[in-house]
Parts: structure tokens; C-alpha cells; sequence
């Protein structure tokens, strides 16, 4: 979806708006606010970099409070299911290559000043490598419910995924691909019905996201069902989710090493944000991870894996609040 003015979707989206532009000649879309009046003149830019395949209106419900701190842009990610950034990659986005387009799409809107780059979810992972491509222009970094390195209990299961997760991981993208282009259609159908029947319902729950669905605004599950119908014009684009998943998984479970090395590197300040009911993280995983210098850990009682727009006020809270205690 694309409005000059988003407030002809929704009133609460009122002056954000989609700006196209280009990035080593693949066209690029996003969706920019401009900071509150109550923002600070020198505020940074907040860039949201939502999971990967998914688009810059998956958390739009965050970016009116988020303006409350700066401006903010969030951006459709190379390979988009529902977006409208071109597919430069011949199997699909992975997490590096995802990482390697944010720092050159900062470059191409020649943003003055610093960014906070916020990552959801697997975007988490891409966010998170993304700053250590960028030191200098980096403020701070928000990972929310982020897909990170998880612990590995024993050396038996550390020995099963280097044998048969790297099996899966290099066999499995090719046949999802197939798959996917032929049942395509029909997964998005169930993934319609599973969000009408899960997040529409006020109080209803899902083990699948936890927390409270019900209380994501019905302007962005309205906004999820028109973006999955459009999808469904087009299953080609699920085949990309393969490759996508596999590289979050390989990057989580596989070359662990790799993966703490580069989040080593990250120099700036950290928030790592989650729900208690997220059944998609290991919070134990997420305190390791948060022992690193200036990474702070920071648990939302009540709040599933939907917490940037499931709980948007208390998100921007303690983004707010980080980002005082970090004297930005």
C-alpha cells in the first residue's frame, strides 16, 4: 500500500506518507513522518527495518507515537512480500545482504545526523548488523523481540545442527521454493484466516505470537488483510520467505560464532526489547546477548511477539527513556 497522506487510511496515520526512491538502481519505498512538535530540533532519525520480507506498514501503528522522539522513516525491505522494493536477489533475501541495503539506503537519502535503527523480529538480526556496518552514523540501536544467537544446552545439540542443521538449511530452501509457488495462494489464505480469527478478536490469544492480539488497532489488522490480499496477486514473491528463513536460522543456530563476532562490533548503545508471553525468543538467550557493554535488556510484562504495535505506548516509553539514560 502507498498514500501521499496515510491519514486517508486511518485517521491515528495522519501526515505519514510513502516516498520512493532508488538504491543501486533497485526502487525502494518507505514511509516517512516527520518529528511531533514536542521532538527535540537535533532529534535522530529513527529508521524501522521491519522482518525481513515484510514492509515498512507492518508496525505503522508505532511510527505516531514514535515521532514523538524524532522523525522517523520505515522502509520496505529488498524482496517484500507485501511492499512495493524490488527483488534484487536471485534466491531471495538473507540476513547479510538485507544488513549490506540499510547503510546504503541511509546513504542515498543523505541523512543529516545520526540514526536509531530499530529491528523487529528477524529485522532484529539485520538491524543489529546493519549498525556494525555503519559505526559513524549509528546513535543506538532498538532490537525488538529480535532473532538472535540462541543458547545451545548441550554439545550434542550444538553437533546436530552443525550435521543435520546445515543439511536442512542448505536442502530446504529449493524445495519450499517449489512449494511455495504451488500452494502458495493457499498459505496466504490460512495466514488471512489465522490473523481474522486470532488478532481481530479482542482478547484472543495465539501460542504462535502470545500476549493479547486483540488489542493491535483494527486500522492495522485492516491494513494486514488488504496487504495479504494484494500478496495474493502474486505467490511468487513467498518463494524469497525461504530463503529468508533459512538465513536467519543458519545466523541463529549454525555459525553462531559469526554472528556474535559482528554483534561484538556493535560499539553503540543497545535496547533489547521483549513481551513476557513472546514465544518466538528465549529471554535467557536475550540476557547473554545483553551483558555486552552498553546493551540494556528491557522485558514488557503481558505483551506477545506484536509488541511494537500491540503495545506502541509502552515501546516508545522505554525507548524514550533509554535513549535519556544514554544522554542522547
Amino acid at each position: 500500500m502507498r498514500y501521499d497522506d496515510w491519514g486517508v487510511r486511518a485517521q491515528q496515520w495522519a501526515g505519514l506518507r510513502s516516498v520512493s526512491t532508488s538504491v543501486c538502481g533497485v526502487p525502494v519505498h518507505y514511509i516517512r513522518a516527520e518529528p511531533a512538535s514536542a521532538a527535540a530540533p537535533d532529534a535522530p532519525v529513527h529508521l524501522l527495518v521491519p522482518p525481513m520480507t515484510g514492509s515498512a506498514s507492518m508496525w505503522i501503528d508505532l511510527v505516531p507515537h514514535l515521532r514523538q522522539l524524532g522523525p522517523v522513516i520505515s522502509v520496505d525491505l529488498p524482496g517484500t512480500i507485501t511492499g512495493h522494493t524490488g527483488a534484487p536477489y536471485r534466491h531471495g533475501p538473507r540476513a547479510d545482504l538485507d544488513a549490506r541495503f540499510v547503510p546504503a539506503f541511509v546513504r542515498q537519502l543523505h541523512v543529516e545526523g545520526q540514526v536509531v535503527v530499530h529491528g523487529w523480529s528477524t529485522g532484529g538480526l539485520v538491524a543489529a548488523l546493519a549498525a556494525g556496518m555503519m559505526p559513524d552514523k549509528t546513535l543506538g540501536v532498538v532490537l525488538v523481540a529480535p532473532a538472535l544467537p540462541w543458547r545451545l544446552t548441550s554439545p550434542a545439540e550444538a553437533l546436530a545442527w552443525q550435521t543435520l542443521g546445515r543439511l536442512a538449511v542448505a536442502a530446504g530452501p529449493p524445495a519450499t521454493r517449489i512449494m511455495l509457488r504451488f500452494a502458495g495462494r493457499r498459505m496466504l489464505d490460512a495466514k488471512r484466516n489465522a490473523i481474522k480469527d486470532g488478532v481481530a478478536i479482542s482478547g484472543g490469544r495465539t501460542n504462535l505470537i502470545g500476549g493479547d492480539p486483540g488489542r493491535v488497532s483494527r486500522a492495522q489488522v485492516d491494513l494486514w488483510l488488504d496487504d495479504l490480499d494484494a500478496a495474493r496477486e502474486h505467490p511468487e514473491r513467498l518463494a524469497g520467505t525461504a530463503t529468508a528463513f533459512a538465513s536467519t536460522i543458519e545466523a541463529m543456530f549454525i555459525t553462531q560464532r559469526r554472528t556474535n563476532q559482528a554483534l561484538d562490533s556493535v560499539r553503540v548503545p543497545v535496547l533489547v526489547l521483549w513481551g513476557s508471553d513472546d514465544p518466538l525468543v528465549d529471554p535467557t538467550s536475550l540476557m547473554q546477548h545483553a551483558r555486552r557493554p552498553n546493551w540494556t535488556p528491557r522485558r514488557i510484562d503481558d505483551v506477545g511477539h506484536l509488541l511494537p504495535v500491540e503495545a506502541p505506548v509502552l515501546c516508545v516509553q522505554a525507548v524514550a527513556q533509554w535513549l535519556a539514560d544514554i544522554g542522547a
